[in-house]
């Protein structure tokens, strides 16, 4: 059973230090992102299996998987566009 949650209206009190532009600009992109993220994933979790699943709620452009540094392998988190 697939639920779809609204975002809300307001943003969240966090904001990167490391962006460059204004806050009014970060809110801005923060407001028209369509990017998920995942976490708790499995490390044993494919692109494909996040695909198929994600898939039934509207069009992938593009999946993200988080890398261990060194070992190059899954490590439980995923971005979704």
């Amino acid at each position: 059973m697939t639920t779809v949650i609204s975002p809300s209206v307001e943003l969240s009190s966090y904001r990167d230090q490391h962006f460059k532009g204004s806050r009014a600009e970060q809110e801005k992109l923060l407001r028209t992102t369509s990017t998920l993220y995942v976490g708790n994933l499995s490390y044993y979790t494919t692109e494909e299996q996040l695909y198929e699943l994600f898939s039934k709620c509207g069009d992938i452009k593009r999946i993200i998987m988080g890398l261990d540094k060194y070992k190059k392998t899954p490590c439980g988190f995923c971005f979704l566009e």
